[in-house]
């Protein structure tokens, strides 16, 4: 196979990974280049990088990449949270980081069994070293209005989480299903309470998140971060899950759920935001409490 078919092999396994839209192609066939959108999503940022491919890559010699810019994309969700700030981080590439990725570049084509695959095997290792340099995603912040009307207190939430369980479960319709609510998990006056029910389709998914939100104190709250896994008749697992503006929380609720092979389940974590930056320690709160939440239901095991 001749270097330019192995390029074209390469590129489509990058598109089948990341997204057709994520290759982006140079419109001249005789210039061998393309940007790559590749995200990070647990740094919730996107790299752009531009990729040159030699005549005598893969078999001689390793492609060279150009930055092109990072973007955080943790502030870019202003609209879908209406009355909170995103602070911007500054995602930069500095020289000697420049240098460290370019000597990785080589090293990893260098390596025979990545040959075919040095893109890639190169972009999961440059997100994960920029991972340990970069600054960690920031806490969205609340406009006065907002800071003063959910979160007069983390005593007043607390309370008025536990009156929501009960306002929630008296709205319930009767074509929803049981919500079980879990215990609140606090820090730093941010205050995390996880949702659980049995659902056997998307409309029950749907049915379970607007009980939920029937209730003011649930409705007002950061996020409303969802996941479910459904078991389908012919034994395929039907599943999906929301950020609801918290980038990357749904998919890592999702694959806990995975993990604990949750069947027939929803997941429903709600947030109130308590004015303080929490970092990545948000993450692991909002899968303790649904964590919890889960293994009070006595749900986990059942079908």
């Amino acid at each position: 196979m001749d270097n330019r078919q192995r390029q074209q092999d390469e590129i489509l396994a990058l598109e089948a990974i990341f997204g057709a839209h994520a290759v982006e192609k140079s419109g001249n066939p005789d210039e061998h280049t393309f940007i790559l959108h590749a995200p990070i999503d647990t740094m919730e940022a996107q790299l752009d990088l531009r990729f040159h491919l030699p005549d005598s890559y893969p078999s001689d010699t390793p492609p060279v990449f150009e930055w092109v810019c990072a973007h955080d994309m943790s502030a870019r969700l202003r609209e879908s949270s209406p009355g909170f700030i995103y602070p911007v981080r500054q995602l930069v590439l500095s020289d000697s980081m420049y240098d460290m990725a370019s000597t990785e570049l080589h090293r990893v084509w260098d390596e025979e069994m990545c040959r075919d695959v040095a893109v890639y095997s190169w972009v999961v290792w440059l997100g994960e070293y920029l991972s340990e340099r970069w600054p960690q995603p920031l806490d969205p912040i609340p406009l006065p209005k907002d800071s003063v009307a959910n979160m007069a207190s983390s005593s007043t939430i607390t309370n008025d989480t536990q009156s929501a369980t009960s306002s929630t479960q008296s709205t319930k319709p009767d074509s929803a299903p049981n919500i079980f609510t879990g215990p609140p998990l606090e820090m730093k006056k941010s205050v995390f309470v996880a949702h659980v029910a049995q659902v056997r389709s998307a409309d029950d998914v749907r049915a379970v998140r607007d009980t939920l939100l029937q209730d003011k104190k649930i409705a007002q709250a950061t996020h409303n971060i969802l996941a479910y896994r459904i078991t389908l008749d012919n034994g395929s697992v039907s599943q999906d899950n929301d950020d609801d503006g918290e980038t990357a929380a749904g998919k890592r609720l999702g694959h806990l759920l995975h993990l604990l092979n949750a069947q027939n389940l929803v997941v429903v974590v709600t947030r109130w935001y308590g004015g303080t930056h929490l970092g990545p320690d948000r993450f692991k709160l909002i899968n303790n409490a649904a964590r919890l939440a889960l293994d009070q239901s006595g749900l986990l095991g059942k079908s």
